[in-house]
């Protein structure tokens, strides 16, 4: 199977999970999104960008759109127009049938662009952008709906013909960076988990976001037998994450969150410990893409889960070889954060043309538990890119208080959270690295389950 199979098969899953459900994102029930038999009379009905039907949720900056489609069940003969109405009696209905109480976003704030077109022989129209922006008026981190209706020449879906769109404004939020610079890493295992989790942290007197940084766990490094090469493959979550990053990433980024793309072995013969110099640029080359296209802020490195050996085109597995992955990734991307796992054979790395590893890589991130000076093993390498008792909260492997607060005392640069989800992300847990780095407690105000 060649690469450019993989990548579609990959995206071909992620496109029918993404249209069988998703979910609001802000603890409202999922709605059943079955499939319409043909019926006498054409129905019109209404779903988004990414698929949803009924509901969706984003959160926004300073202003956000979105875009909308009609589609229907059967095909027309004729071209037919339809449009998308701000309706709030659509809301009233939602309120009254869930027993809730959301607030209308301000139809003043709403601007609907366009009108939708079901060409003849089709059954999807052209694109409606639905836009959107903040006011003072809007409170801080509030969460605001915005209800639509579809009008035209067929009869509405009485289930899906009405949409709620909501939308969590953080404009007023403030930054992640706090004043002393100590990092919380999240690294989040985004097969079961939405990195928009992330935003539902922060510390309550200060207001800013609790997690610095967010590693999306994990893309692969893969081989591609027919060619000879090796490659990057992100499964179909990762990818749906990275095709869209307006809805999940750019939120972090714009409250100061570095997104960072994992590399993990995918246990085949490649790894980040066996490439050839030749083999290290190239696939460097081929990462610097990826980070490119999807406006990523660096690149995290855990040599794990490879299936190592004597291969042609392969050297034998090495911290030099691995040091060399990282120092060329470095080299052409030098404005981006290349980070390791301290594990296997990025557990150290040593001089790369005569750049020591603290010139090439910006942090080490300790493996469970693990507490200690790493510069014998990154020479060069700043206490403050050393980061220390890392966290399985899946597990419940919590770092402790006296920990977190040794680490702020010995001025090492931060701690790490893996697998964090809404089911394990205590508040608790994350007090003992609050309290102890920033004097604060953890707030956490609503939820982002896996919505695709």
């Amino acid at each position: 199977m060649n690469m450019n199979k993989i990548k579609t098969i990959a995206l071909s899953i992620a496109g029918m999970a993404l249209a069988l459900s998703c979910s609001e994102g802000i603890d409202v029930p999922l709605v059943d999104e079955g499939g319409y038999k043909t019926l006498e009379n054409n129905l019109a009905f209404i779903t988004d960008k990414y698929g949803c039907s009924n509901v969706d949720s984003l959160v926004f900056n300073e202003n956000g759109t979105i875009d909308f489609y009609v589609n229907l069940t059967q095909a027309p003969k004729a071209n037919e127009d339809y449009t998308l109405v701000y309706d709030a009696k659509v809301l009233e209905d939602y309120n009254k049938t869930k027993g809730t109480a959301i607030e209308a976003m301000p139809e003043a704030l709403v601007t609907i662009d366009g009108t939708a077109t079901v060409a003849a022989g089709a059954t999807k129209s052209s694109k409606v952008a639905v836009k959107y922006s903040t006011a003072p008026e809007l409170k801080e981190n509030g969460v605001y709906a915005i209800p639509l209706k579809v009008k035209g020449a067929s009869q509405t879906s009485k289930e899906k013909g009405e949409f709620i769109l909501f939308v969590r404004d953080i404009s007023k939020m403030p930054n992640c960076h706090k004043d002393n610079g100590l990092q919380v890493i999240s690294c989040m295992e985004v097969n079961d988990a939405n990195p928009l989790h992330n935003l539902c942290y922060t510390l309550k007197e200060s207001k800013k976001y609790v997690f610095d940084q967010v590693i999306l766990f994990s893309g692969n490094i893969n081989y591609n037998a027919e060619i000879g090469e090796v490659y990057n493959y992100n499964n179909e979550n990762v990818q749906h994450l990275l095709d869209y990053k307006e809805k999940y990433l750019k939120p972090l980024q714009e409250k100061g969150m570095k997104v960072i793309l994992g590399i993990l072995g995918n246990h085949d013969r490649s790894g980040v410990a066996n490439l050839s110099k030749e083999g290290a640029i190239k696939f460097a080359q081929e990462l610097k893409a990826v980070v490119e296209a999807y406006d990523l802020d660096g690149v995290f490195f855990d040599d794990e889960y490879s299936s190592y050996g004597s291969y042609p085109g392969f050297v034998t597995p090495s911290v030099e070889a691995a040091s060399r992955l990282c120092y060329e990734c470095k080299r052409i991307m030098p404005d981006k954060l290349i980070e390791v796992y301290v594990y296997g054979r990025t557990s150290s790395l040593t001089t790369i043309d005569g750049h020591k590893p603290g010139e090439y890589i910006d942090y080490a991130l300790q493996d469970y538990g693990r507490y200690g000076d790493l510069s014998p093993y990154y020479e060069d390498l700043s206490p403050k890119g050393m980061i220390q008792g890392s966290s399985e909260f899946g597990q419940g492997r919590i770092i402790s208080l006296n920990t977190a607060r040794s680490i702020k005392t010995d001025g090492y640069g931060g701690t790490m959270v893996f697998g964090l989800t809404p089911r394990n992300g205590y508040v608790t847990r994350l007090n003992n690295i609050t309290r102890a780095f920033y004097g604060e407690e953890t707030v956490l105000t609503g939820s982002y389950a896996k919505d695709w």
